[in-house]
Order: structure tokens, then sequence, then C-alpha cells
């Protein structure tokens, strides 16, 4: 419904008994906020200092016609949708049709009656309300769904959440060369059974952001948290000849970060290269995971590793042997009973 007392009319006529006669009928129908200027530039140069939701406009000025102020309107992004009544005497409706094809939203003519202005006035205005309100609602309507695509990408990949968002689905993949980084911040639980939840829920939530801002700085993707446990990948969204180095030298900021707490909790890492098999699980909550062989690899070799120390698999140094340094510990049996030749980063 209209709301008279906010509605701000602006009625634009060189003849002073016509905006006279406008305004007092106006206010006899309870509107409050009327604007009155005398000429097509007043009317202009109105309209960048007040927002306004109708204009009554006459059609024959001596400076500027009202048809010209009427395209001026609706060729300004600002003003374009005020909803505009164009006045005019009775001999003059091919001239008001044309501003009909200009824009304007309706006519009145003169003399005026008082009930079909009455009529078209309100029928504007409510017109305007419907469209602001159509305008807000789209709007709250775009920025929820760019949040929503900010958290999706938040929690899967942005190749992933890219074609989940545009086609409702994500077809399940295998990856050739992936280089897979387990990080297992070991005494984390312990931490968190000793400590108040207000101070375990901040430390977590700062080193979280950091670990986050490692992988992206790195080209790494973050897949999931398993337990004290993250998995991160590299050379999935994109081939990427880097992707094990991008995970040594990612693995040595993530050791940097935990250490920098001083808390009583060590780094493990475990990094393979191979292939797997990505997807989304899930139907009612989501979840984009990678599984193969080649991420319980990944996982066995975090296993074996000490504190702070960065454990990588053959196959992994080899595809960047020129670039890292490391130091054989020789052939270890996994839990699959395979054995794999794992290295430790220097």
């Amino acid at each position: 419904m209209i709301n008279k007392e906010d509605a701000n009319i602006l009625i634009v006529d060189d003849i002073e008994d016509n905006r006279f006669t406008l305004e007092r009928r106006l206010k006899r129908d309870n509107y409050k906020n009327i604007y009155c200027v005398d000429g097509g530039q007043a009317a202009l140069d109105e309209v960048k200092k007040v927002n306004f939701d109708l204009i009554l406009l006459d059609l024959m000025m001596p400076d500027i016609s009202g048809l010209d102020v009427l395209k001026n309107l609706k060729g300004n992004p600002i003003h374009r949708f005020i909803p505009v009544i164009m006045v005019t005497a009775s001999d003059e409706t091919e001239t008001a049709a044309e501003c009909i094809k200009n824009g304007a939203d309706d006519f009145i003519t003169k003399p005026f009656n008082g009930t079909l202005l009455k009529a078209r006035v309100d029928a504007c205005l409510e017109k305007k309300r419907l469209r602001d309100s159509e305008e807000l609602y789209l709007g709250k309507v775009e920025s929820d769904k760019k949040k929503s695509q900010q958290i999706l990408k938040t929690v899967m990949p942005t190749s992933v959440a890219n074609e989940l968002q545009s086609s409702g689905s994500v077809r399940p993949k295998r990856y050739d060369e992936v280089a897979i980084l387990i990080c297992d911040l070991v005494g984390f639980t312990a931490f968190c059974e000793k400590s108040d939840p207000e101070l375990v829920v901040e430390t977590l939530q700062g080193l979280v952001e950091q670990f986050e801002e490692a992988f992206v700085d790195h080209n790494l993707e973050k897949i999931k948290t398993v337990g004290d446990a993250i998995v991160a990948v590299s050379g999935l969204s994109s081939m990427d000849e880097s992707s094990v180095k991008n995970c040594v030298d990612c693995s040595y900021k993530l050791k940097d970060i935990a250490n920098s707490y001083s808390m009583p909790w060590d780094l493990h890492v475990g990094i393979h290269f191979g292939s797997l098999v990505a997807g989304t699980i899930g139907k009612k909550t989501v979840q984009y995971d990678i599984l193969g062989k080649s991420v319980n690899i990944a996982f066995n070799i975090c296993d074996m590793s000490e504190a702070n120390q960065i454990l990588i698999s053959s196959d992994a140094w080899m595809t960047a042997r020129s670039e890292i340094n490391v130091n054989s510990i020789g052939l270890k049996k996994l839990k699959s009973g395979q054995e794999v030749e794992i290295l430790e980063c220097k």
C-alpha cells in the first residue's frame, strides 16, 4: 500500500494556476510532500536534489518541452524509473501518445478531473512501490547467491564449485597426476580436551585461517579435514608441473605456522603423487572428496612421519627431484603391505 506521507511528487508546469490546482488536489488526497517548479530546466535541476516517486509533467512549456524533459529523464540511468504522468491540453492527445512511446507512464488532460487524477496518481505510485519492492527482493536474492557461491568455494575447489553452480551436479573424474599433502597436527586433540572451549575455538580459527592462506599462496586446494589432519592437493583444478614442489614448499610454511603457536602439538606431513578419483558424495549434505590408493598412501606416509618431519614418496620426489633436497630413509611397508621408498625433505 502507498505511504502517502513519504511519497515525493514533483509538479512541473509554467502556469501558476495549474501548479496550484494540482497541488491542492493532491494534498486533499493526503499527499504531503509536493514540490512545484515552473519549467523544464528547473525540473531537471530538482530531480538531482530529491528522490522523487512521481512527476506530473506539463507537455507545453516555453524553455524546454515536456517531451524533451521526459527523454532526458528516461535516458538517465538514475532517473529513468521515476514514473511520469504527462499533463496535456485536450487537443494534444497525439503528442501525449508520443510521450507514452518515450516512456511516460500515463497522461491527464486539462481541465483536471479530480477522480481521474487521483486514480492515475495512485496507480503510478503503487506500480513504483511494487517495482522498488521487486528490486529490493532481487538485490537480496543476488546478494544471497553471491554469499552461497563464496561459501561453496570455501568447502571445495573453485573449479568444482563453478561446475556445481552451473550444472547442479559434479561429474566424478579420474585424475592421473595429482600431488597429495596430508598434514596432521598431532597433539591438538589433547590440547582441546585440556583447554577452555573459547581458547580452543579461537586458536583453531587462527590456525586454520593461516593454513588456508598458505594453501592459496602455494596453489593448493584444501579438500577436507579428518580429525586432526587436513587433506590438500595440487594439480587438481589445473595441470601444474610444480605440484609436488608446491606441496613441499607449503609444508615448510605450515610447519612454521604450527610452531609459532608454542603449543603442545607437532606437525606431521606426508606427500605422495599419483592418480585418484574425485567427486561429490552425499545428497542432503554434499561433500567433495578424493578417493583411491594414492590418497591412502599419502595418509600412510603421514602416519610414519615424526614431529615436524616432512616425508615424501619416491614417486612424488621423482617429479621434482632437481628442486627438492631429500634423504632416503629406505623402503617402508605400508598398511596395505605394499613397500614404498620414503624420503625426508631437508
